[in-house]
C-alpha cells in the first residue's frame, strides 16, 4: 500500500521543477537516518532520545510502531524523513479528530542541513497530503504538532494550509496543534 510516491514540485531555490520521491522506510535507510537524528538542526525539535543505531533500530522497526516512516529523496539525493499515522479515537489528540471521517497525523524533518530555507518542507507537505488522501479515501483532517517555539515550523505548516485548533503538554513540553481539513 505504502509504496513509491513521486510528486512534481517547484523549488524557489532553483526555479525548476524536481521530483520528489517518498520510500517506505527500510533498514537500509538506517545509517542515514541515525545521523539525521543526531544533528543539531533535527535533534533541536525531534530529540526521541535515540543515540546508538540500534535504539533508532527498535524505535523506527519496533513491532508496536503504528506510524508508516518514509525516506525522502530530491532527485537521486536522499534530504528527507516523514511519517503518517491513524489518530485512534483513545489517542491524546481524540479531541482534535474529524468527526466525519479518518484523521492522520504526520511529521517530518529535512535532514540535510543545505536543504533548509529552500521551500522543500512546504511541498514535502504537499505532496504527503495528497498521497495520503490518494491511499486513505476516508482522509478528512491532518494533525501536526509542533512545539510551540518552533516559529519555523509554524509558519511552513501554516504556509501549507494547516490552522491552530489547540495545544497540549506533551513531554514537558508546549505543542501546538494545527489541523488542516481535506
Amino acid at each position: 500500500m505504502w509504496r513509491e510516491l513521486a510528486g512534481m514540485s517547484r523549488m524557489k531555490a532553483c526555479n525548476q521543477a524536481v521530483t520528489l520521491t517518498f520510500q517506505d522506510l527500510a533498514p537500509s535507510h538506517l545509517p542515514l537516518l541515525h545521523g539525521w537524528l543526531q544533528q543539531p538542526h533535527v535533534r533541536e525539535f525531534w530529540d526521541d532520545g535515540d543515540r546508538t543505531l540500534q535504539q533508532v533500530q527498535a524505535h523506527y522497526f519496533g513491532p508496536a510502531r503504528d506510524a508508516v516512516g518514509f525516506m525522502v529523496t530530491l532527485g537521486t539525493e536522499a534530504v528527507a524523513y516523514a511519517q503518517a499515522y491513524p489518530v485512534p479515537e483513545a489517542s491524546d489528540y481524540a479531541k482534535w479528530r474529524s468527526s466525519t471521517g479518518e484523521t492522520w497525523g504526520i511529521d517530518l524533518f529535512i535532514g540535510e542541513e543545505r536543504w533548509l530555507g529552500h521551500g522543500l518542507a512546504v511541498d514535502l507537505i504537499k505532496a504527503l497530503l495528497m498521497h495520503l488522501r490518494r491511499q486513505q479515501p476516508e482522509l478528512q483532517r491532518v494533525l501536526i504538532d509542533p512545539e510551540a517555539r518552533n516559529t519555523r515550523a509554524r509558519h511552513i505548516y501554516a504556509k501549507a494550509g494547516f490552522v491552530v485548533v489547540g495545544e497540549q503538554r506533551l513531554l514537558g513540553k508546549r505543542m501546538e496543534i494545527m489541523a488542516l481539513d481535506l
